[in-house]
């Protein structure tokens, strides 16, 4: 199924750098562009510390460069120790050149979020994060990265991406009609043991053409992590890390004895942790994904820090769970929801290299060990 506007594919978006839409940076590399987006990792140059953050004012024609004084920034160089308590703002592996009618924005690559480091885009002259929008005129300018460790201290490499870039040429979201089309053609949503709800057994969907997640916290079950402040940097580029200084398990309690449907999890203000959903998702070769927040009626919470999915992903979703104040979240809780958007054409599946396919219990990020 081919659309003649949508996520621009993996040729489309190497179209784009050939042809100067998108110009590579040191620290791009060939492997930074994927099924539906372009990774993003930080140059080896203009990179800082800063002690307040400001976004650039649109009104003002404003460059992130204009800004940096005002911010206190401070230059620092690769292999940095980024420290909670601070942001960090560095000049990201590409700038951009996008004809009327393009657009772009961008989310926290999963491995990011799993590390609790909260990532987000600035753009010269727009005054909103991780987007890349002046469609009616076209923009060329400069993407920068901002980088804020919550939890521990991560090392500031080029070795790893943080952020990725989605490009657009018109309006890809769904809407319940397309929703009930792409349902006549497939499944979406999948039991734990790989096999599909039965039609009319699952009722998550919200009228507005997403899908709702839930958690997946069955009773005395290990079902997810909490992330543990320790002073020990991670370097990103690590691999086969051993995870214990870095985060606690968390198990499921029962509210009634003997019965892991009533499970539950207790969640305090400030804490950071790692669950899945109890859902596994099947994205089509034809669609891409994005994880949303609730409506604050469902529940006021933090459900994510990145949260895209590629064409041909199928596993769980890992949720990024950060309460205001004490709460527990039931099993089979809403948690937020899924989006669907029209890719332009078929593009590379995730289902063939992606990092986290296939997984279904809660993972942890790639740097670590899987947990014994």
């Amino acid at each position: 199924m081919e659309s003649k506007i949508g996520v621009f594919s993996q040729n489309d978006l190497k179209g784009l750098i050939k042809n100067n839409r998108i110009n590579t940076l040191p620290g791009f590399k060939d492997e930074h562009v994927g099924p539906a987006s372009i990774d993003l990792t930080v140059t080896s140059s203009d990179m800082y510390k800063v002690e307040k953050l400001f976004r650039p004012r649109g009104q003002g024609n404003e460059d992130v460069y204009n800004t940096l004084e005002m911010m206190g920034a401070k230059s620092i160089s690769l292999g940095h120790e980024m420290i909670p308590g601070y942001e960090y703002v560095a000049k990201s592996s590409v700038n951009v050149n996008f004809s009327p009618g393009m657009y772009a924005y961008a989310n926290a690559k999963s491995t990011s979020g799993r590390n609790f480091l909260l990532v987000r885009t600035l753009a010269d002259r727009l005054g909103w994060f991780d987007t890349v929008d002046k469609k009616n005129e076209g923009y060329t300018g400069n993407i920068w990265l901002v980088l804020q460790p919550l939890i521990y201290p991560v090392i500031l490499t080029q070795l790893e991406c943080y952020n990725q870039l989605r490009v657009f040429d018109g309006d890809t979201r769904f809407n319940e009609d397309d929703l009930r089309r792409t349902l006549q053609e497939g499944d979406i949503l999948y039991r734990r043991d790989e096999s599909p709800y039965p039609q009319g057994k699952l009722s998550l969907f919200s009228n507005d053409g997403s899908v709702f997640c839930t958690l997946f916290a069955e009773g005395k079950k290990l079902v997810g992590f909490r992330a543990k402040k320790t002073r020990r940097a991670l370097d990103l580029s690590s691999r086969n890390v051993d995870p214990r200084e870095y985060f606690s398990p968390v198990y499921a309690e029962e509210a009634i004895k003997g019965d892991p449907q009533s499970g539950f999890v207790r969640l305090r203000a400030g804490e950071h942790y790692l669950f899945s959903t109890n859902e596994m998702l099947r994205i089509p070769d034809y669609l891409c994904a994005e994880l949303r927040s609730l409506d604050p009626r469902l529940g006021l919470f933090f459900s994510h820090f990145a949260g895209f999915f590629d064409p041909g992903f199928f596993g769980t979703a890992t949720l990024e769970v950060l309460a205001p104040y004490d709460m527990v979240l039931r099993h089979k809780d809403p948690v937020a929801r899924f989006v669907f958007e029209r890719m332009r054409n078929k593009t590379a599946s995730y289902a063939d290299s992606g990092t986290y396919r296939k997984q279904i219990e809660t993972r942890l990020p790639k740097q670590f060990l899987h947990w014994q």
